[in-house]
C-alpha cells in the first residue's frame, strides 16, 4: 500500500478503489464525468482527499450502472442550493428511494432532483433508545461496529472514528483507531496528525511515543524519530522495541557508543526475562 502515500493526506486510485471496492477504471470514469474532482494529478495518477472518497462512496451506493450517473449529478448541484452551500455533501443524509433521492437533513426530507418537501412517515424512535444520546454507551457501541468492519469496510470505519474525534477531540483511544486505520489505507500525514493529537491527550504513553517513531521512520524523518523512541523510553525503559529503534539510527549516523547504549539495554532486558 504504499503507493497510496501521498502529501497531505491523500489516496491514490488503486488505494481508493480498494477501500471502496470498486475497479480503478470506475474512479477515472467518475473523474472524467466531474462527479468528484481529484485534489492533484498527474496524468492518469489521481490523488483523492478523504471527503472524495465519502462521495464516491455516496455515488457507489446510489448508482447502480453508469447510466444514472447525470442525475446524481443534478441532485448533488441541487443539493447545494436547498441546504447550506457551505456545508459539505457528505454531512448530509442521502438514501435512495425507491429510485429517487432523498436528502434527510435536521429531520427534514427533501428530494433532491425536485427539491420538493416529504412527510416522514416512518414510526418515531421510542423514547430512551441510546441512539437519541451520545453518552458513553453509544461511542463504545460505534467503537465495537468501527472494529468489527475496519478490513471490509474501512472508509466506514473511518467515518465512524472521524465522526467519533469530532464529538471527542479528548477521545485517545479515538485517535488511536483513526491513526492506525490511516497508516494502513496509506495516509501518513493523517495518521501522524492523530497520533500527535494522542500524545497530547496522555503525554506520559510510551505506545503512541512508540508509534510516532516508527511513523517518523516510515516517512524518513529520523530526527523526530529519534525524538520520539527516547520519548517512548522516557516513559517506560523497558521496551525493547524502542531501544531496538534507537539503536538502529545512532548507528545510522554515526553515533556507535549510544547506539552501543542501547544495545546493551537490549541485551540485559532480554537476559532478565
Amino acid at each position: 500500500m504504499g503507493e497510496a502515500v501521498g502529501g497531505g493526506g491523500t489516496f491514490s486510485t488503486r488505494s481508493a478503489a480498494r477501500i471502496l471496492a470498486v475497479s480503478p477504471d470506475r474512479i477515472r470514469y467518475w473523474v472524467k464525468r466531474q462527479l468528484v474532482n481529484p485534489t492533484g494529478s498527474q496524468g492518469r495518477k489521481y490523488r483523492f482527499a478523504f471527503n472524495d472518497l465519502l462521495v464516491m462512496r455516496l455515488a457507489k451506493d446510489l448508482l447502480r450502472t453508469r447510466r444514472h450517473l447525470e442525475p446524481l449529478q443534478r441532485c448533488l448541484r441541487r443539493m447545494r442550493d436547498l441546504v447550506d452551500p457551505e456545508r459539505p455533501v457528505t454531512a448530509l443524509k442521502l438514501v435512495n428511494d425507491d429510485g429517487r433521492i432523498v436528502v434527510s437533513d435536521n429531520g427534514v426530507l427533501i428530494e433532491a432532483e425536485t427539491g420538493q418537501l416529504l412527510f416522514d412517515f416512518r414510526p418515531e424512535r421510542p423514547a430512551g433508545k441510546i441512539e437519541e444520546s451520545f453518552g458513553p454507551a453509544r461511542v463504545r457501541e460505534r467503537f465495537e461496529e468501527a472494529r468489527r468492519i475496519a478490513e471490509e469496510d474501512p472508509l466506514k470505519a473511518l467515518t465512524i472514528y472521524s465522526d467519533l474525534v469530532g464529538r471527542e477531540p479528548g477521545n485517545f483511544e479515538a485517535h488511536m483507531r483513526l491513526a492506525t486505520l490511516l497508516e494502513r489505507e496509506g495516509d501518513l500525514q493523517g495518521a501522524l496528525r492523530h497520533l500527535l493529537g494522542a500524545a497530547t491527550i496522555v503525554p506520559a504513553s510510551a505506545e503512541v511515543h512508540l508509534r510516532l517513531g516508527l511513523l517518523y521512520r516510515k516517512r524518513e524523518e529520523s530526527q523526530h524519530a529519534l525524538r520520539s523512541f527516547l520519548r517512548a523510553l522516557d516513559c517506560d525503559p523497558t521496551s525493547v522495541e524502542a531501544h531496538r529503534n534507537a539503536a538502529e539510527l545512532y548507528e545510522a549516523a554515526g553515533r556507535k557508543r549510544e547506539a552501543q547504549k542501547h544495545l546493551n539495554a537490549i541485551h540485559r532486558l532480554i537476559k532478565g526475562e
